[in-house]
C-alpha cells in the first residue's frame, strides 16, 4: 500500500489525507474523489430550429474510444449539443471538460460553449489553432438567467467543400457552483468524496467548507467532520498526527485539530503551542507545549503519542514536551470530531490529512512521516 513517499502506514486506525492516492498492485485509489457535487447534465428532449439550443443537430454520438465522451462530426454548420442545467436564475453555472480532435481535415472548426436563447450569446469559443491531437481542459463560468439556464457545447464547422472534422469532448460536467470540481457521473455524495485510508468508516463531509480548488477547509465558525466513537487504539499505545495551517483567527480560543477531550490536539489563539490532552480514568490530562510562531502562512505537522503512562507532543517532528498521565485512557467516546471541540470551539484553517495509529510511533519514524510531507507543504 503506496500513501506518498515512505509514509509509515503500520497500524493506521483511522485515517484521511486529500492529497495522495492509494496504489496496492495494479489498483490505484483516489481517497480525496472532489467535493461533494451533482453533474447537472440532462438532454433537452425537444426539437426547435430557431436554436441549436434544443435537442441535436449534425451528427454526434457517444464515442466508443474513452468513457464520458462525446464525439461529434463536424463539417459545415453548428453541431452542438444542450443540456438543462435547471439552475435559476442569478445562480452560476460551471462548466470543465476536456477536448481533443480525433480527425482533423480544415483549419476552421471552433469549439463553442453557447448558452441563452439564441447563437449570439456564448460563454467562449476555442479557436481552431488551438485545437490539436492532444487532451486539453476547458472551464468557465456564466451566471443563469430567465433564458438561458441552458448550455450547447459542441463544435462550428465552416468548410463546405466536404471536409470533415471529428471532436472528442470527455468528462463534461456543469455544476451549480463557482469552480470546478473533479468529474462525476452523477452525484457525489458528503460520504463519497473523502475515504477512510482503512476503509472502515464513513468521513462524512456535509458540515465541511470548501476553498476554489474544492479542497475542504475549515471556517471557524461550524465546520466540523464528525468520527466514530471507538476507532480502535487501546488504552496504552496511541498516536494522532495531522497537518494543519492556520487561516484566521479560532472559533473560541483555539484551533482545535481534533477532540474532544479524550483526545484532543489544539493551538491556541495566539499561535505559539499546541495543547494536546487525553482522558483516563484519572480524570482530563492535558498540556501546553512549544513557543514557536505557528500563524506564519504555512502548514504545520502537529501530533502526539502516548504508551500508557507518557504523552509525548511534536511539531514538525520534533518532541515539544512530555507529561505523565495516570490511569486508564479513554478509548471510546462519543462527540469524537475533527475541527471542532464541544462549546464552540472550531478550527480556522486547512486540515488535508489526519492519522490515528494504534501504536506508539517512535521519534525517528514521527521524524520520516514528516520529512515524507514536508516537500508537498512547501517547508
Amino acid at each position: 500500500m503506496y500513501t506518498g513517499p515512505k509514509l509509515n502506514m503500520d497500524n493506521l486506525v483511522f485515517g484521511y489525507d486529500t492529497g495522495y492516492g492509494v496504489a496496492n498492485n495494479s489498483v490505484t485509489t483516489r481517497f480525496y474523489q472532489g467535493e461533494p457535487t451533482v453533474n447537472l447534465i440532462t438532454d433537452s428532449g425537444t426539437s426547435n430550429t430557431g436554436w441549436v439550443g434544443y435537442g441535436w443537430t449534425g451528427s454526434q454520438a457517444i464515442s466508443s474510444d474513452y468513457s464520458n465522451t462525446y464525439e461529434f462530426t463536424a463539417t459545415n454548420g453548428w453541431h452542438n449539443r444542450t443540456f438543462d442545467t435547471g439552475v435559476t436564475s442569478g445562480g452560476t453555472i460551471y462548466v470543465n471538460f476536456e477536448y481533443k480532435l480525433k480527425q482533423h481535415q480544415t483549419t476552421q472548426t471552433q469549439l463553442f460553449v453557447l448558452n441563452g436563447t439564441h447563437l449570439g450569446s456564448y460563454i467562449t469559443y476555442i479557436g481552431s489553432g488551438s485545437m490539436s491531437h492532444e487532451w486539453k481542459t476547458f472551464s468557465g463560468s456564466f451566471t443563469a438567467n430567465a433564458n438561458s439556464s441552458k448550455i450547447a457545447i459542441g463544435p462550428r464547422g465552416a468548410d463546405s467543400s466536404g471536409l470533415t472534422d471529428i471532436v472528442y469532448i470527455r468528462n463534461l460536467q456543469v455544476e451549480s457552483k463557482d469552480h470546478a470540481t473533479p468529474f462525476v457521473n452523477g452525484t457525489r455524495s458528503n460520504t463519497a468524496s473523502l475515504i477512510d485510508l482503512k476503509k472502515t468508516a464513513d468521513v462524512d463531509l456535509s458540515n465541511v467548507s470548501f476553498d476554489s480548488t474544492a479542497q475542504p477547509t475549515f471556517d471557524g465558525t461550524d465546520d466540523v467532520i464528525n468520527l466514530p466513537n471507538d476507532l480502535g487504539y487501546s488504552a496504552n499505545s496511541v498516536s494522532v498526527f495531522a497537518w494543519y495551517k492556520i487561516n484566521g483567527s479560532p472559533g473560541n480560543s483555539y484551533h482545535i485539530i481534533c477532540g474532544d477531550t479524550a483526545l484532543e490536539i489544539s493551538i491556541h489563539s495566539s499561535a505559539t503551542y499546541i495543547r494536546t490532552g487525553v482522558s483516563t480514568t484519572s480524570g482530563r490530562h492535558v498540556q501546553n507545549d512549544g513557543n514557536q510562531t505557528l500563524n506564519d502562512g504555512n502548514y504545520h505537522y502537529y501530533g502526539f503519542t502516548f504508551d500508557g503512562s507518557t504523552k509525548r507532543a511534536y511539531i514538525d517532528g520534533v518532541q515539544v514536551g512530555t507529561q505523565s498521565v495516570a490511569g486508564t485512557l479513554t478509548t471510546s467516546f462519543s462527540g469524537r470530531k475533527v475541527g471542532a471541540f464541544s462549546g464552540g470551539y472550531w478550527a480556522n484553517g486547512d486540515l488535508p490529512v489526519y492519522k490515528v495509529y494504534n501504536k506508539v510511533l517512535t521519534a525517528e519514524e514521527i521524524k520520516n512521516n514528516f520529512n515524507a510531507y514536508k516537500n508537498r507543504f512547501d517547508l
